[in-house]
């Protein structure tokens, strides 16, 4: 048996931590050979923070300081004394005229088997400096392009708004430069190639876009010995959308829902669903028909198990077209338009 050399106390050889006991070691010698410090730098802008030579997305300043306190604790505490967690009592604070502070509870394992508490003020020193995502965005540079582009009629501004809120869902906010509205499409500028290449890849599965990358270098870099420049990402999404008239090996047919990288057909012939991948565009699986094959637009005046009947209400002309097992769903005073292909007609509900 040991004694603690402060109290006295009788104690194991496990229960020992120094010559003391738990209690008079940490009240006494305390667990930290040199009193902890905080040294933070913040983006004014953004509120990015660095640390250890990396910049860091935002977040509260009390879990800021929690993160550099748990990962620049070991420097500070004695060899037998381990962190497992930090929390933060109270948050950050003036302590003197020219210092501010906070004050954190360190929960500690002691020689691996003494859980114990331990409260104190720790100075904290603040230095604010513009995150490298925030300078660039201030000088208009980038990087990187993800040039977005959708052939056809297409509300630019809504495809916008789409590329804005898979930006945000992705966590690549901060490493966007700047948002643009072109007359093609959408332009995203980015800080980080890397998270360039990712907004491409999410496009791609999402709309089914085909994507090609060049380089145009602008500087060489003599130190690093390799050019510098700018990394284009063109990525062009198929013009597939509800209610397109297509071509789908070789049965012609109305998208009725594009989704998650796929597209819902429904055969005019025969009324059967079909789902494909939108990036069957590209391939030519799926054709997308001229508006020229349209015809003139029709009310239903009556179905039998024959003929679909159709008055043109502007011009008076009556029709009847053949029955198909896709028009099943075609009733009394529907609104159709009328469709013409190589001798064959075909009705499409105006509502589709």
């Amino acid at each position: 048996m040991r004694f603690c050399v402060r109290c006295g106390k009788e104690l194991s050889d496990e229960e020992i931590v120094g010559n003391y006991c738990v209690d008079c070691y940490v009240k006494h010698l305390t667990p930290f050979k040199d009193k902890p410090r905080l040294e933070v730098m913040v983006c004014p802008k953004c509120g990015a923070w660095f640390y250890k030579g990396e910049w860091n997305h935002p977040l509260e300043e009390n879990e800021v300081l929690r993160r550099i306190a748990i990962w620049g604790s070991k420097r500070f505490l004695r060899e037998e004394v381990e962190v497992l967690d930090v929390s933060v009592v109270k948050s950050l604070h003036k302590i003197s005229a020219s210092e501010h502070g906070v004050t954190l509870n360190y929960q500690l394992l002691i020689k691996g088997i003494h859980p114990v508490n331990f409260e104190l003020e720790v100075p904290v020193r603040i230095t604010y400096k513009p995150c490298p995502s925030c300078l660039a965005r201030a000088g208009g540079s980038h990087k990187a392009l993800v040039q977005v582009r959708v052939e056809g009629e297409v509300d630019i501004e809504e495809l916008a708004e789409e590329v804005e809120e898979l930006i945000v869902k992705a966590g690549l906010s901060s490493s966007v430069t700047e948002v643009e509205v072109v007359k093609e499409g959408v332009d995203v500028k980015f800080e980080d190639p890397v998270a360039a290449r990712k907004l491409s890849s999410i496009l791609s599965r999402k709309y089914g876009a085909s994507t090609a990358e060049s380089f145009r270098s602008t500087r060489f870099d003599a130190r690093e010995g390799k050019w510098r420049g700018v990394v284009t990402l063109s990525v062009r999404i198929p013009p597939v959308y509800k209610g397109m008239v297509v071509e789908y090996q070789g049965e012609v047919g109305v998208v009725e829902e594009v989704s998650k990288g796929l597209v819902k057909i429904r055969i005019l012939e025969t009324g059967e669903h079909v789902q494909t991948k939108v990036s069957g565009y590209w391939s030519g699986i799926i054709k997308p028909l001229p508006k020229a094959y349209l015809g003139g637009k029709y009310v239903v005046t009556s179905v039998d198990k024959n003929y679909v009947y159709l008055l043109n209400e502007d011009t008076g002309e009556l029709r009847e077209v053949s029955i198909k097992p896709g028009y099943s769903h075609l009733k009394t005073g529907d609104k159709v338009l009328l469709l013409s292909m190589e001798d064959r007609e075909y009705l499409i509900k105006e509502s589709e």
